[in-house]
């Protein structure tokens, strides 16, 4: 019982890896990776991943105290609907475009890919990664 509710608050519970073949990409071409999910404490109930590319840009604006932005470019859903068994490992492959008119990697842009683990009645794991776009 106790498992299930530290799961069910993120402790114990499923964690997320997504390893990136090449950290490093052109505009226009395919990034390739693995999301690599392990179970933790508890068997649970995975409904989807979304893998969000976004870009982090400076720009001052009168609007907001912050200088740095956030811009989503892309999204991925992969559906799984299955249970992962605890201590269970297992890795899905994925790819995304890069979009082809967009800005480079440099001081004032950096591009992201946050993964998200959907999981019911838990926190949803996730993790980020950087990419180098040149």
């Amino acid at each position: 019982m106790w498992k299930k509710f530290f799961s069910s608050i993120g402790i114990g519970s499923v964690k997320v890896d997504t390893i990136l073949h090449d950290k490093k990409a052109a505009l226009g071409e395919m990034i390739k990776g693995d999301v690599l999910i392990c179970g933790g404490q508890t068997d649970e109930p995975i409904q989807k991943i979304n893998l969000l590319l976004y870009l982090q840009y400076e720009e001052v604006r009168k609007d907001s105290d912050f200088s740095w932005h956030d811009k989503h470019i892309d999204e991925l859903t992969i559906v799984v609907n299955r249970h992962i068994k605890a201590g269970e490992k297992d890795r899905i492959p994925f790819t995304m475009k890069i979009p082809a008119d967009g800005p480079k990697t440099g001081e004032k842009h950096k591009w992201f890919l946050q993964t998200t683990v959907l999981i019911n009645q838990s926190v949803d794991p996730t993790d980020e990664d950087e990419l180098m776009i040149v």
